[in-house]
């Protein structure tokens, strides 16, 4: 882990065991709130081409919560540019067992000491959604500022004019608590495999809610991902 997060680590006593294991990309949920900055093209692409090379890369961080979703928190890069590679369906992961206001808080420490730097923007942006959470906005600005790697001042100033964005509730709110990821992928591999001679097993009843159930998933492929910039960068991330 990085010693960003190792830090991160030592100031967040919510969090539980950690572990390093080989975990399915699939697994993996993004969450354009837990990504520290935007995506660099050019910096995924010399990631994919530096592993093809046999280049070996810090294991990615993600907060394992006990609705089974692996959120990722660092290692962003690292992740689209392993997608990239031919036949390559797992990464190294530091696992941390925590809830999604844990992934959060380790977020906003994640490339502050390494990889693609951040803007004042980014830093800005970590502030706001520090100060704006329930639980982390009980923490000094000195805390804060420590752990997003910024000046105590700034935060004083954010807090005190109330600075924050709009869309407040969707930046600190707890994801959707539905099926998990791998629970999805799982049921979605089994209905690859129907055959259509099968549909004599089913009544009316039972194929239209298979109709409702592919009308649903039709929707979810046109769900957007984070967006991804284009700007140049370097390091890992």
């Amino acid at each position: 882990m990085t010693n960003s997060l190792n830090g991160a680590l030592q100031t967040t006593v919510a969090l539980g065991s950690k572990k390093t294991a080989r975990i399915q990309l699939d697994h993996i949920t993004l969450d354009e709130r837990l990504q520290s900055r935007e995506l660099n093209f050019t910096v995924v692409k010399d990631y994919a081409a530096v592993m093809r090379r046999g280049g070996q890369f810090p294991p990615v961080c993600v907060v394992h919560d006990d609705a089974d979703n692996y959120f990722l928190v660092d290692g962003h890069h690292r992740v689209a540019a392993t997608r990239q590679l031919h036949g390559i369906e797992t990464i190294d992961a530091e696992i941390i067992n925590g809830s999604f206001s844990d992934a959060l808080w380790l977020s906003w420490a994640a490339n502050r000491d390494h990889g693609l730097r951040r803007t004042q923007k980014d830093k800005r942006r970590a502030v706001c959604a520090a100060l704006e959470h329930p639980q982390w906005s009980q923490k000094s600005d000195r805390e804060i500022a420590r752990h997003i790697g910024c000046d105590h001042k700034t935060v004083a100033s954010i807090r005190r004019r109330g600075e924050f964005p709009k869309d407040k509730a969707n930046r600190t709110a707890r994801p959707y608590q539905g099926p998990s990821k791998r629970e999805i992928l799982q049921a979605s591999r089994v209905l690859a495999k129907m055959r259509l001679e099968q549909a004599r097993g089913f009544s009316t009843t039972e194929r239209r809610a298979l109709m409702a159930v592919h009308a649903h998933l039709h929707q979810f492929s046109f769900c957007s991902n984070p967006v991804l910039d284009k700007s140049n960068g370097k390091n890992f991330g």
